[in-house]
């Protein structure tokens, strides 16, 4: 299987376990020990109520960990920064072949997600 798929596979997975862990905990009756702001999410159970509400905030989570992760992204590939004083990329360790491939990761990533 392409590395990079599979790569972009984890990536999407992670964002997915976050959004559900967090939008979960939208609960009254959810184990908050995960969170080290459980007091914050007994605020947002009493105030994110309907299920209107609660698809509004899972949305929104959603959102900002695909912007996080396609920052890192942009990061890795060269496109901030970052790049003026270090330049980094992603290999596979067996073969030290870059995930990169000459191909803007950040990119990618999101023509995945869609393609989901």
């Amino acid at each position: 299987m392409d590395k990079q798929k599979l790569l972009f596979e984890q990536l999407s997975e992670i964002k997915d376990y976050w959004v559900n862990t967090s939008s979960g905990s939208l609960d009254d009756k959810a184990d908050l020990i995960w969170s080290e702001v459980e007091d914050k999410y007994e605020i947002l159970q009493k105030k994110l109520t309907t299920q209107e509400e609660k698809e509004a905030y899972q949305n929104v989570v959603d959102e900002v960990i695909k912007g996080v992760m396609h920052s890192i992204l942009v990061m890795i590939d060269g496109g901030d920064e970052l790049a003026d004083k270090l330049l980094l990329d992603l290999t596979e360790r067996d073969t030290n072949k870059s995930l990169s491939m000459q191909a803007a990761l950040h990119e990618k990533f999101y023509s995945f997600l869609l393609e989901k």
